[in-house]
């Protein structure tokens, strides 16, 4: 099941709905950046789970004369979306794509490429980490967590992890200056030529962005949205 498949059942298993609110909300939780479906995919989506009898659909009256569907989770749906969660909960991360690939071709890299490279890994890490901090501190100060167990699991495992990847990041770029001096010097001479680019309006090769945790972490901890108004029209 791809994603895009997952994410339409969960949001199905919320109530039923309508296309245009499936639509609706996966632009306002901002998932289509992180997911690969589009506006025809969704109602692809749909009628494909229709035919394997996970979705019902109704049609149901609207003010413009029109009828509408409004789909539904099947008991043969929630039993496949319960199994995939499971598979997600039981199935740990893949080794070997990713940032260990990189890991794996660190020397294709100069070695004082691999610490410039690294350091801003760990910048951006321990920033993200101390943004995430702070939300899950206001979750705890509001009482979220004891009536969210959801947020507890989401929170809890991404500091873990975050920090758990800080520290091993630290440990290798101490061991990579250690057997590599030169490297502080070079990235102290990258830090100078980037603040001289941003002063003197020179562009340089800009590196791909990282995903931002924090942005995921919004997207996935918001509540069910209400079912809006069924005589709303469908695009």
């Amino acid at each position: 099941m791809t994603d895009a498949e997952l994410a339409i059942l969960s949001l199905l298993a919320q109530g039923a709905r309508y296309g245009h609110e499936i639509q609706t909300i996966i632009v306002e939780r901002g998932m289509r950046d992180w997911l690969a479906v589009g506006y025809s995919s969704v109602y692809y989506i749909l009628n494909k789970f229709e035919r394997q009898h996970m979705v019902t659909s109704e049609l149901r009256p609207s003010s413009s004369g029109t009828a509408r569907k409004l789909y539904s989770l099947t008991e043969a749906g929630q039993g496949v979306l319960r199994t995939a969660i499971s598979d997600l909960l039981r199935t740990p991360r893949s080794v070997g794509s990713g940032f260990e690939l990189g890991l794996a071709n660190l020397h294709v890299l100069q070695p004082s490429q691999v610490y410039i490279m690294l350091t801003y890994h760990r910048d951006d890490v321990a920033s993200q980490l101390e943004v995430v901090h702070d939300l899950w501190k206001k979750h705890q100060q509001a009482g979220d967590i004891e009536k969210r167990h959801d947020l507890r699991a989401l929170y809890t495992h991404s500091i873990s992890r975050m920090e758990s990847d800080l520290k091993w990041l630290n440990e290798f770029l101490d061991d990579w200056q250690t057997r590599y001096p030169s490297v502080e010097k070079d990235l102290n001479a990258e830090v100078n030529s980037d603040e001289d680019n941003i002063n003197t309006g020179r562009t340089k090769l800009h590196l791909k962005t990282p995903p931002n945790p924090l942005k995921m972490l919004q997207r996935l901890q918001r509540p069910p949205q209400a079912k809006k108004d069924a005589d709303k029209p469908e695009d």
